[in-house]
């Protein structure tokens, strides 16, 4: 996406910036890891999630419904392991969970 493009540098899956927005310098890893595994940046005040910039970059196309981790790791942001999915897919890419009793 042309707006993408114009904000980072896409290199083996990570977002760098192309020039410097407030504390962050061009050229350093874009994003914030918020303990969950998935990275955020601000854009225009929005939180939004590096993997779905990264799957829009690198299809040249808006990624529609979600963006799934095709190995279930959220920090591999790399293009060949996304993949846009529906509800039901993206939940059946989920680890188990067991109820605590």
């Amino acid at each position: 996406m042309k707006k993408w493009n114009k904000l980072f540098k896409l290199k083996n899956g990570q977002l760098y910036w192309k020039e410097s927005r407030g504390r962050q310098s061009a050229g350093s890893v874009a994003g914030t890891n918020h303990g969950d595994g998935y990275r955020t940046v601000r854009i225009d005040g929005k939180a939004v999630y590096v993997h779905r910039i990264v799957k829009e970059m690198s299809t040249s196309k808006k990624a529609n419904g979600f963006v799934d981790h095709r190995d279930r790791n959220r920090s591999n942001n790399k293009p060949k392991n996304l993949r846009t999915t529906t509800r039901s897919q993206n939940n059946k890419n989920r680890k188990s969970w067991t109820r605590k009793k």
